[in-house]
């Protein structure tokens, strides 16, 4: 077991996982080779290779400085990344890094990343002894006190896959967990993880141009995500942009009005959950033989990092990203090893997927989170709830009935048309039965995700809903889906 105590994000601390990456960089290029530093198609500042520092000859001040500090005199110091944001050519050092690694045997697990995995602060961290990863406590909540040796997650899991695969048969093999059965498969990577990209919303077309700006430069909806050429944008007389706008940018007054509500659903913070709600909680907790205290105090609330960031949220999506870990296995990209599930909730970019419109949904009870789902709307057409869970100590007691109900409320008042979620196959028939969705056909299935950026795991199907107006609070009797869904 190792600690470390990271300085924090805003000092702008190069991790030693980046440090390893920074000497594979150079060791790929040539002396003097080009570099510029680009943000959202716009080139900020041009620079050369030094391999003897090794470092970048920047243009501004001629002198050799490191990706970092090249990437602040771009302007650009608060984003801390400038591996995906230089550019030698048409590729950026990130990727050029990563497929170096790739090819090299290099062994980075003795050395550990100076911000946390999870929430990406630094603070005093738990050191992973398989993987450069480091950790938060209170982002991993531990059931005892880690020994000399601790593993996190991620390296659990995979042990146990290897062993599982080497040890089992094919007629054995273990599916995702369905109705209250716990079954492990590995971790799933972005191989298993379909995330519809529908191109230009005017066009149709798919291309784009990465570095130079111009007519088929992409700009997405910080709202809807949808996707738009810049020519596309002025042809069809709805914005004419010089250069990509700083901060978010919205399609259109639509976007931006739901933007405004959510907004102020995340400054709002705590809500009580309705009467009715509370009835039916109190009522499954007496049939589970809970006492239910004389107080049960019951919330929930919307939470974004993005829009509101500080420790009482990032302690929140902590909890609520270990609910997730505990119910489902992870989503990892296979190259690098990222986690897709704390991106989702903290709202963060992750391998060229944008999840700043996604939202998490949290539900308290006496302060402590029991239950937690993630959405995204895009525009009042279409909204998605790609994952939902109830913490193990807390199922069959209505908690996941009630979050849900609070999330279509949201929905409701938006007049958001329908709600999109990917359901396992076995699973299929308990959401359409008890909570009213249906499953399209292949033709709707292609129509709407032709026009939408949906997340999908690969074998799942893509399952719908009217989103009730107004707001029904009536509730289902029976609740399969406390386990997670």
């Amino acid at each position: 077991m190792k600690f470390s105590a990271a300085v924090n994000k805003s000092q702008g601390k190069i991790t030693r996982k980046d440090q390893s990456l920074h000497k594979l960089v150079f060791q790929a290029l040539e002396h003097n080779a080009n570099v510029t530093y680009i943000v959202r198609g716009e080139k900020l500042l041009d620079g050369k290779i030094d391999k003897d520092t090794p470092g970048i000859m920047c243009s501004c001040c001629n002198n050799v400085v490191s990706p970092s500090t090249f990437e602040a005199h771009a302007g650009w110091a608060s984003r801390r990344k400038p591996y995906r944001h230089i550019f030698a050519g048409e590729v950026s050092l990130h990727e050029l890094s990563i497929s170096m690694l790739k090819k090299q045997t290099i062994s980075v697990s003795t050395d550990s990343d100076g911000r946390c995995s999870i929430c990406e602060q630094g603070g005093h961290l738990l050191c992973c002894d398989g993987c450069p990863r480091a950790f938060h406590l209170e982002c991993v909540p531990l059931e005892t006190e880690p020994g000399r040796i601790w593993y996190c997650k991620y390296c659990c899991h995979n042990v146990n896959h290897n062993e599982k695969r080497e040890g089992r048969s094919a007629k054995g093999r273990a599916t995702r967990r369905v109705s209250g059965k716990r079954a492990r498969r590995g971790p799933l990577t972005v191989n298993d993880l379909d995330i519809v990209d529908g191109g230009c919303q005017l066009c149709r077309e798919d291309d784009f141009e990465l570095v130079d700006f111009g007519p088929r430069t992409v700009i997405i909806c910080d709202q809807c995500n949808k996707e738009f050429h810049i020519g596309c944008l002025k042809d069809h007389k709805i914005e004419n942009l010089e250069k990509l706008p700083e901060g978010d940018w919205f399609c259109g007054s639509e976007c931006l009005q739901v933007r405004a509500f959510l907004q102020n659903l995340v400054n709002r913070g705590d809500a009580p959950v309705s009467d009715s709600l509370l009835s039916l909680i109190k009522k499954k907790r007496e049939q589970k033989g809970v006492e239910t205290d004389s107080v049960l105090d019951v919330k929930w609330r919307i939470l974004n990092w993005k829009l509101l960031a500080s420790e009482e949220i990032r302690a929140l999506l902590s909890k609520a990203v270990a609910i997730f870990h505990e119910q489902f296995d992870p989503i990892v990209d296979a190259e690098t090893g990222a986690d897709f599930i704390p991106s989702m909730l903290y709202a963060r970019t992750l391998k060229d997927q944008y999840f700043g419109g996604m939202y998490c949904a949290v539900l308290t009870v006496n302060q402590k989170v029991v239950c937690a789902g993630t959405f995204r709307l895009f525009g009042r057409e279409v909204a998605e709830l790609p994952l939902v869970a109830t913490h193990g100590a807390s199922q069959g007691k209505g908690y996941f009935q009630a979050l849900l109900a609070c999330i279509q409320g949201v929905l409701g008042e938006l007049r958001v048309g329908r709600l999109f979620l990917p359901a396992a196959h076995e699973a299929k028939s308990l959401w359409t039965r008890k909570y009213g969705f249906m499953a399209l056909d292949q033709d709707e299935m292609n129509f709407i995700t032709r026009l939408y950026r949906l997340m999908m795991f690969k074998g799942a199907a893509l399952l719908q809903k009217p989103v009730p107006r107004p707001v029904i609070t009536e509730c289902v009797e029976e609740d399969p889906f406390e386990e997670g869904a």
